[in-house]
C-alpha cells in the first residue's frame, strides 16, 4: 500500500489538463491508473530535472 498526501491545486481551465491527461492515459494504455498517479510522476520528473 502506498501512503498518499493530498495535493490540492486549482489550475487554469483553459489548459484543459483533465481532458489532456485522460487522452494521454488512453493513448498510452495507462487508463487503468488514477489521474493523480500520472500527475505525480510528471511533477516529480519536472522537479527532479530542476534539482529539487
Amino acid at each position: 500500500m502506498i501512503t498518499r498526501d493530498s495535493l490540492d491545486s486549482a489550475v487554469p481551465a483553459a489548459l484543459r489538463l483533465k481532458k489532456r491527461i485522460k487522452r494521454f492515459a488512453l493513448d498510452n494504455e495507462l487508463d487503468h491508473l488514477p489521474i493523480g498517479d500520472i500527475v505525480a510522476v510528471a511533477l516529480d520528473e519536472w522537479l527532479t530535472t530542476r534539482g529539487f
